[in-house]
């Protein structure tokens, strides 16, 4: 199964726009040369719209930055707050208030094949210097499996939630809601509004989309001095698991 990312890729390197043509041809995408900077919301909601599984942006987030060949955006991330943080999930692993999440990230379909492992990299070193822990999820629903987070070095260790022996996990149990272009998990949903019931969140947002989602899988990386680095490891090194490797079907051959 191909990622969805690659998908869209795929697609719109075909497609041809109407009044300039496949301009992005004349773009000098020598990795070399790219440039990692901040951006505004706008320019990271455009691109994560175009090619991102969800479609949206988190409902909340902190930073955004993006990779630029000839001053023409090639991609971006996106970071904000690690949504179990603030139940003190993370305090066993001395975690809270170091950690923040990648919640969002792509590249277009020009940009250089090296593009995605050097945006996250760079955009790493610009995050305020508290960030100690940072993490990320994938999705199997949308074919992935962290490959570009393989090549930069995270450290893999599978849905955590599947792994709680007193929790009954199955595909597709997790609920998600997308209103006006963002989406909300259960938690986000019961803090705004005291509920996850249908009837009652209509009455606010009768154009709201309610969407099924996996528990999704998690990468962890590490920042700061290597004394940092080694003791943040150190804290999850017995949930460290091998790499999960694509299985490439026949149609894709």
């Amino acid at each position: 199964m191909k990622a969805h990312q690659r998908i869209i890729r795929e697609k719109k390197a075909g497609e041809v726009d109407g009044l300039f043509g496949q301009w992005w041809e004349d773009i000098d995408t020598d990795i070399k040369k790219a440039e990692v900077k901040e951006v505004p919301y706008g320019v990271a909601e455009s691109v994560i719209k175009d090619y991102e599984w969800m479609g949206c942006l988190a409902a909340v987030n902190w930073f955004y930055y993006g990779i630029f060949f000839d001053g023409v955006c090639g991609g971006v991330v996106v970071y904000g707050p690690e949504y179990i943080e603030n139940l003190g999930k993370w305090d066993k692993y001395g975690y809270t208030g170091k950690i923040i999440l990648l919640s969002r990230g792509a590249c277009v379909h020009w940009a250089h094949p090296h593009s995605g492992s050097m945006l996250i990299r760079r955009s790493m070193d610009l995050l305020p210097e508290k960030y100690k822990v940072v993490t990320c999820t994938t999705d199997d629903l949308a074919g992935e499996i962290g490959t570009i987070y393989q090549a930069c070095g995270f450290d893999y260790i599978g849905s955590m939630r599947d792994a709680n022996p007193n929790v009954n996990s199955r595909k597709g149990d997790r609920d998600a809601w997308l209103i006006n272009g963002k989406l909300y998990g259960a938690r986000n949903m019961r803090q705004k509004f005291g509920t996850t019931k249908t009837e009652e969140l209509i009455k606010y947002f009768p154009d709201m989309e309610k969407v099924k989602q996996n528990s999704k899988a998690r990468y962890f990386a590490f920042r700061g001095t290597k004394k940092d680095k080694k003791v943040n490891r150190k804290a999850i090194d017995h949930l460290i698991k091998p790499y999960p490797k694509r299985v490439v079907m026949e149609a894709e051959l």
